[in-house]
Protein backbone atom coordinates (compact mmCIF):
# COMPACT_ATOMS: atom_id res chain seq x y z
CA UNK A 1 0.00 0.00 0.00
CA UNK A 2 2.84 2.38 0.81
CA UNK A 3 5.40 2.59 -1.99
CA UNK A 4 8.92 1.34 -1.44
CA UNK A 5 10.33 4.82 -2.10
CA UNK A 6 8.28 6.24 0.75
CA UNK A 7 9.31 3.41 3.05
CA UNK A 8 12.96 4.09 2.22
CA UNK A 9 12.56 7.83 2.89
CA UNK A 10 10.84 7.15 6.20
CA UNK A 11 13.56 4.67 7.13
CA UNK A 12 16.34 7.14 6.34
CA UNK A 13 14.64 9.91 8.30
CA UNK A 14 14.08 7.59 11.26
CA UNK A 15 17.79 6.73 11.29
CA UNK A 16 18.74 10.40 11.00
CA UNK A 17 16.62 11.36 14.02
CA UNK A 18 19.07 9.28 16.06
CA UNK A 19 22.24 9.73 13.99
CA UNK A 20 22.19 13.54 13.76
CA UNK A 21 21.92 14.25 17.52
CA UNK A 22 24.51 11.58 18.30
CA UNK A 23 26.82 12.96 15.60
CA UNK A 24 26.48 16.53 16.86
CA UNK A 25 27.08 15.37 20.43
CA UNK A 26 30.19 13.46 19.34
CA UNK A 27 31.47 16.72 17.87
CA UNK A 28 30.66 18.62 21.05
CA UNK A 29 32.33 15.91 23.13
CA UNK A 30 35.66 16.83 21.55
CA UNK A 31 35.06 20.41 22.68
CA UNK A 32 34.28 19.73 26.30
CA UNK A 33 30.69 18.56 26.10
CA UNK A 34 29.58 15.55 28.12
CA UNK A 35 27.26 12.72 27.26
CA UNK A 36 25.68 13.13 30.69
CA UNK A 37 24.51 16.63 29.72
CA UNK A 38 23.06 15.20 26.51
CA UNK A 39 21.21 12.46 28.41
CA UNK A 40 19.92 14.95 30.98
CA UNK A 41 18.46 16.98 28.11
CA UNK A 42 16.80 13.90 26.63
CA UNK A 43 15.46 12.77 30.00
CA UNK A 44 14.18 16.23 30.88
CA UNK A 45 12.26 16.47 27.62
CA UNK A 46 10.70 13.07 28.22
CA UNK A 47 9.70 13.90 31.80
CA UNK A 48 8.42 17.44 31.35
CA UNK A 49 6.93 17.21 27.83
CA UNK A 50 5.93 13.59 27.31
CA UNK A 51 4.82 12.83 30.88
CA UNK A 52 3.93 15.97 32.86
CA UNK A 53 2.64 18.11 29.99
CA UNK A 54 0.70 15.17 28.57
CA UNK A 55 -0.96 14.61 31.93
CA UNK A 56 -2.09 18.24 32.00
CA UNK A 57 -3.46 17.90 28.45
CA UNK A 58 -5.44 14.83 29.48
CA UNK A 59 -6.99 16.70 32.38
CA UNK A 60 -7.67 20.00 30.60
CA UNK A 61 -8.68 18.81 27.14
CA UNK A 62 -11.02 16.12 28.44
CA UNK A 63 -12.52 18.46 31.04
CA UNK A 64 -15.22 21.11 30.82
CA UNK A 65 -12.98 23.55 28.93
CA UNK A 66 -11.69 20.98 26.47
CA UNK A 67 -14.31 21.51 23.77
CA UNK A 68 -14.00 25.29 23.93
CA UNK A 69 -10.21 25.15 23.68
CA UNK A 70 -10.13 22.69 20.80
CA UNK A 71 -13.03 24.30 19.00
CA UNK A 72 -11.20 27.59 18.41
CA UNK A 73 -7.87 27.43 16.59
CA UNK A 74 -6.64 30.68 18.16
CA UNK A 75 -7.40 29.54 21.69
CA UNK A 76 -5.98 26.09 20.99
CA UNK A 77 -2.82 27.63 19.54
CA UNK A 78 -2.43 29.88 22.57
CA UNK A 79 -3.02 26.97 24.95
CA UNK A 80 -0.60 24.67 23.09
CA UNK A 81 2.10 27.32 22.90
CA UNK A 82 1.86 28.27 26.56
CA UNK A 83 1.92 24.66 27.74
CA UNK A 84 4.94 23.80 25.59
CA UNK A 85 6.78 26.97 26.60
CA UNK A 86 6.11 26.61 30.29
CA UNK A 87 6.77 22.90 30.70
CA UNK A 88 9.85 22.62 28.50
CA UNK A 89 11.52 25.83 29.64
CA UNK A 90 10.80 25.09 33.29
CA UNK A 91 12.30 21.67 32.62
CA UNK A 92 15.44 23.30 31.19
CA UNK A 93 15.67 25.69 34.12
CA UNK A 94 15.27 22.84 36.61
CA UNK A 95 17.91 20.74 34.90
CA UNK A 96 20.50 23.54 34.85
CA UNK A 97 19.64 24.67 38.37
CA UNK A 98 19.63 21.25 40.03
CA UNK A 99 20.93 18.33 37.98
CA UNK A 100 23.68 20.22 36.13
CA UNK A 101 24.35 22.84 38.80
CA UNK A 102 28.09 22.08 38.86
CA UNK A 103 28.47 22.46 35.13
CA UNK A 104 29.49 26.02 34.23
CA UNK A 105 31.04 25.46 30.80
CA UNK A 106 28.94 27.08 28.04
CA UNK A 107 29.16 23.92 25.91
CA UNK A 108 26.88 22.33 28.51
CA UNK A 109 23.98 24.33 27.07
CA UNK A 110 24.66 22.97 23.58
CA UNK A 111 25.01 19.39 24.80
CA UNK A 112 21.80 19.64 26.78
CA UNK A 113 19.97 21.32 23.90
CA UNK A 114 20.85 18.71 21.31
CA UNK A 115 19.83 15.99 23.76
CA UNK A 116 16.49 17.70 24.40
CA UNK A 117 15.76 18.33 20.73
CA UNK A 118 17.19 14.99 19.62
CA UNK A 119 14.97 13.07 22.01
CA UNK A 120 11.94 14.94 20.72
CA UNK A 121 12.91 14.22 17.10
CA UNK A 122 13.37 10.51 17.71
CA UNK A 123 10.22 10.04 19.80
CA UNK A 124 7.95 12.13 17.57
CA UNK A 125 9.32 11.39 14.10
CA UNK A 126 11.67 8.43 14.36
CA UNK A 127 9.41 6.14 16.38
CA UNK A 128 6.39 7.11 14.26
CA UNK A 129 8.16 6.31 11.01
CA UNK A 130 9.54 3.03 12.33
CA UNK A 131 6.02 2.05 13.40
CA UNK A 132 4.63 3.04 9.99
CA UNK A 133 7.25 0.97 8.20
CA UNK A 134 6.64 -2.12 10.33
CA UNK A 135 2.85 -1.91 9.94
CA UNK A 136 3.12 -1.27 6.18
CA UNK A 137 5.38 -4.30 5.65
CA UNK A 138 3.10 -6.49 7.76
CA UNK A 139 0.07 -5.42 5.72
CA UNK A 140 1.91 -6.11 2.48
CA UNK A 141 2.46 -9.66 3.76
CA UNK A 142 -1.25 -10.09 4.34
CA UNK A 143 -1.45 -9.46 8.07
CA UNK A 144 -4.91 -8.17 8.98
CA UNK A 145 -5.07 -4.88 10.86
CA UNK A 146 -7.91 -2.97 12.49
CA UNK A 147 -9.99 -0.64 10.33
CA UNK A 148 -8.47 2.37 12.08
CA UNK A 149 -4.89 1.29 11.39
CA UNK A 150 -5.73 0.35 7.80
CA UNK A 151 -7.29 3.76 7.20
CA UNK A 152 -4.22 5.45 8.67
CA UNK A 153 -1.87 3.55 6.37
CA UNK A 154 -4.07 4.33 3.38
CA UNK A 155 -3.87 8.03 4.25
CA UNK A 156 -0.11 7.70 4.63
CA UNK A 157 0.16 6.07 1.20
CA UNK A 158 -1.68 9.02 -0.38
CA UNK A 159 0.77 11.61 0.95
CA UNK A 160 3.48 12.95 -1.40
CA UNK A 161 7.04 12.03 -0.47
CA UNK A 162 7.87 15.73 -0.13
CA UNK A 163 5.80 15.88 3.07
CA UNK A 164 8.04 13.22 4.64
CA UNK A 165 11.09 15.28 3.71
CA UNK A 166 9.41 18.40 5.08
CA UNK A 167 8.87 16.60 8.38
CA UNK A 168 12.61 15.92 8.51
CA UNK A 169 13.32 19.59 7.89
CA UNK A 170 10.88 20.51 10.66
CA UNK A 171 12.84 18.36 13.12
CA UNK A 172 16.08 20.13 12.20
CA UNK A 173 14.36 23.47 12.81
CA UNK A 174 13.02 22.22 16.14
CA UNK A 175 16.45 20.97 17.27
CA UNK A 176 17.93 24.35 16.36
CA UNK A 177 15.26 26.12 18.40
CA UNK A 178 15.73 23.80 21.38
CA UNK A 179 19.48 24.31 21.36
CA UNK A 180 19.10 28.09 21.15
CA UNK A 181 16.59 28.19 23.99
CA UNK A 182 18.89 25.99 26.07
CA UNK A 183 21.62 28.61 25.71
CA UNK A 184 19.24 31.35 26.88
CA UNK A 185 18.08 29.41 29.95
CA UNK A 186 21.63 28.32 30.77
CA UNK A 187 22.72 31.98 30.74
CA UNK A 188 19.75 32.89 32.96
CA UNK A 189 20.90 30.31 35.51
CA UNK A 190 24.68 30.72 35.29
CA UNK A 191 25.11 34.43 34.62
CA UNK A 192 22.08 35.70 36.50
CA UNK A 193 20.53 37.15 33.33
CA UNK A 194 17.08 36.40 34.69
CA UNK A 195 15.20 38.10 31.88
CA UNK A 196 16.36 35.43 29.45
CA UNK A 197 14.24 32.78 31.15
CA UNK A 198 10.84 34.41 30.52
CA UNK A 199 12.11 35.38 27.08
CA UNK A 200 12.79 31.70 26.33
CA UNK A 201 9.26 30.81 27.48
CA UNK A 202 7.81 33.56 25.29
CA UNK A 203 9.80 32.58 22.18
CA UNK A 204 8.87 28.92 22.62
CA UNK A 205 5.21 29.73 23.20
CA UNK A 206 5.03 32.05 20.18
CA UNK A 207 6.78 29.55 17.92
CA UNK A 208 4.28 26.83 18.82
CA UNK A 209 1.32 29.20 18.71
CA UNK A 210 2.06 30.38 15.19
CA UNK A 211 2.91 26.85 14.03
CA UNK A 212 -0.53 25.65 15.14
CA UNK A 213 -2.45 28.61 13.73
CA UNK A 214 -0.56 29.03 10.45
CA UNK A 215 -0.74 25.36 9.49
CA UNK A 216 -4.53 25.58 9.74
CA UNK A 217 -4.80 28.93 7.97
CA UNK A 218 -2.08 28.71 5.31
CA UNK A 219 -0.79 25.14 5.15
CA UNK A 220 2.31 23.17 6.06
CA UNK A 221 4.86 25.10 4.01
CA UNK A 222 3.87 28.42 5.55
CA UNK A 223 3.90 26.88 9.03
CA UNK A 224 7.41 25.51 8.54
CA UNK A 225 8.58 28.89 7.24
CA UNK A 226 7.29 30.57 10.39
CA UNK A 227 8.93 27.92 12.59
CA UNK A 228 12.21 28.41 10.75
CA UNK A 229 11.97 32.17 11.26
CA UNK A 230 11.56 31.71 15.02
CA UNK A 231 14.45 29.25 15.11
CA UNK A 232 16.62 31.74 13.23
CA UNK A 233 15.65 34.57 15.58
CA UNK A 234 16.34 32.47 18.66
CA UNK A 235 19.56 31.18 17.11
CA UNK A 236 20.93 34.66 16.40
CA UNK A 237 20.14 35.76 19.95
CA UNK A 238 21.70 32.58 21.34
CA UNK A 239 24.93 33.17 19.40
CA UNK A 240 25.35 36.55 21.11
CA UNK A 241 24.53 35.12 24.51
CA UNK A 242 26.87 32.18 23.98
CA UNK A 243 29.76 34.47 23.10
CA UNK A 244 29.18 36.40 26.32
CA UNK A 245 29.10 33.14 28.26
CA UNK A 246 32.45 32.13 26.80
CA UNK A 247 33.98 35.52 27.54
CA UNK A 248 32.74 35.39 31.12
CA UNK A 249 34.06 31.84 31.51
CA UNK A 250 37.49 32.91 30.25
CA UNK A 251 37.61 35.85 32.64
CA UNK A 252 36.85 33.78 35.75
Amino acid sequence: MVSMSKLVVMGLLAVLTAAVPIGVMSYLRRRGGRWRDFLVGAGTFFLFAMVLESLVHQVVLTGPLGSAIQGNIWIFGLYSGLMAGLFEEVGRFTAFKLVLRRRREPVTALSYGIGHGGCEAFLILGVTYISNIVISLMMQRGVQMSAEITAGIQSLAALPVTLFLLAGFERIVAMTLHTALSVLVFAAVRDGRHGLFPLAILLHALADFFAVVVIRQAGTLASEAVAAAFALLAGLLAVRVYRNLRQNAENT
